[in-house]
């Protein structure tokens, strides 16, 4: 054999050494894509139960959420608006007896300074004197007295002009 001929042996078995090389490269590479994407494949399954496991997790809670809130509601309505509209009207109840025991005060306070202008030395301190001697007198005062009494109690003041006293 001619070195040529040698030549070309060894650049056949080189050939044939680099397809062997090359083969099983990609023979390997191949199980390794294979190996990965079983690995991926499993990977991607358990995210998707896990996936599936939070959703029905959120679902539950949402659920329960919502009737929390349906609850918290209903106890709103039913309890604490009722509560709050009983306490206003209580309320506007005692801003009402107290304005009407102010009236009265007033109308008392008014009684005393009448009272004490007519008790001073005068003229009408003799008149009272006399009225406070007779029984008819006594009594015309009393019904005077109760009489401002009650309309400082019951008196429904006007809406465009406040009440002085």
């Amino acid at each position: 054999m001619s070195a040529r001929d040698w030549v070309e042996v060894v650049l056949a078995a080189l050939l044939v050494v680099n397809l062997l090389v090359l083969g099983s490269s990609v023979a390997f590479a191949l199980r390794r894509v294979g190996e990965l994407s079983s690995r991926l494949r499993r990977t991607a399954e358990t995210l998707e139960r896990e996936a599936e496991a939070t959703l029905q997790s959120a679902r539950q809670t949402l659920g329960q959420t919502t009737q929390l809130t349906e609850a918290v509601t209903t106890l709103v309505r039913s309890q604490i608006t009722p509560t709050t509209e009983v306490a206003h009207a209580a309320l506007e109840h005692i801003e009402k007896t107290l304005k009407g025991v102010a009236d009265a005060t007033a109308a008392v306070r008014r009684l005393a300074a009448g009272a004490e202008a007519l008790t001073a030395p005068s003229a009408i301190s003799a008149a009272m004197d006399r009225t406070l001697a007779s029984r008819v007198g006594k009594v015309a005062l009393l019904v005077a007295g109760v009489v401002a009494l009650t309309r400082g109690v019951l008196h429904k003041p006007r809406g465009d002009s406040p009440r002085t006293t």
